[in-house]
């Protein structure tokens, strides 16, 4: 009986490595291609912010940071969604649960992010330092 499943479990690692190191192979190749172009628009975006926040009044800060929180709070709902869905239709019982209580931690600081953004008060100094 050992024997049995001392191979069963041998042959699914065996497949899991063929399986998963192309995967990762092709991620690796995808950031080395991709990383340099990612990182320039990457920073090209952050002084265009940079340099929106510098030319704002304090009422244009203000509206920044609470549109910047509502991006963040789709973005991380969306995630979590979608965490969600993906464990359901995909994972045995104990990983779903272990999904679903990733996804919690990822919505859980929600409300307090979105008050702190609401609470959020610009001086409308021109050295200010970015909220975000």
């Amino acid at each position: 009986m050992l024997e049995i499943v001392v191979v069963i479990v041998c042959f699914l690692l065996l497949c899991s490595a063929f399986i998963l190191l192309p995967i990762l192979l092709m991620i690796k190749a995808a950031q080395s291609v991709f990383g340099p172009a990612v990182k320039e628009v990457h920073n090209a975006v952050d002084e265009v912010r940079e340099h929106d926040w510098r030319q704002a009044d304090a009422f244009d800060r203000e509206r920044m940071v609470r549109k910047a929180c509502g991006w963040r709070v789709i973005g991380r709902a969306i995630g979590a969604g979608a965490l969600v869905t993906g464990a359901v239709m995909t994972a045995s019982s104990v990983l779903t649960v272990a999904c679903c209580v990733a996804a919690w931690r990822l919505v859980k600081p929600i409300k307090q992010e979105m008050r702190d953004a609401c609470a959020y008060r610009s001086t409308g100094a021109r050295d200010e330092p970015r909220y975000w």
